[in-house]
């Protein structure tokens, strides 16, 4: 018997908490639940702008450094090859 009444006192405490929980939680909302879903609705709209801004900057971060790379490779490529013609060049013929 005893066992019995212990659950039904969890279940009491555990309801009271929920509802106890909830009254705070609507007391103490810094904002109503419209603007909250309001913030909530503009910053989801406001995702695929900052996604497509994100996206642009990647693509022009990643068109910078593809010249950056043939640029030095260019660069290394003319410099070996000035090397090479000069090594060449000091080389007395045989």
């Amino acid at each position: 018997m005893e066992n019995k009444n212990h659950g039904h006192k969890n279940v009491f405490f555990l309801l009271f908490g929920f509802v106890f929980g909830g009254i705070t939680a609507l007391l103490l909302a810094p904002k109503s639940g419209k603007e909250t879903r309001d913030i909530i609705a503009n910053k989801l709209e406001n995702k695929d702008e900052i996604i497509n801004k994100t996206k642009e900057s990647a693509e022009e971060i990643i068109h910078k450094t593809k010249d950056q790379i043939e640029n030095l490779i260019t660069n290394v490529s003319k410099s070996i090859d000035e090397k090479i013609h000069h090594k060449n060049e000091d080389q007395p013929e045989n």
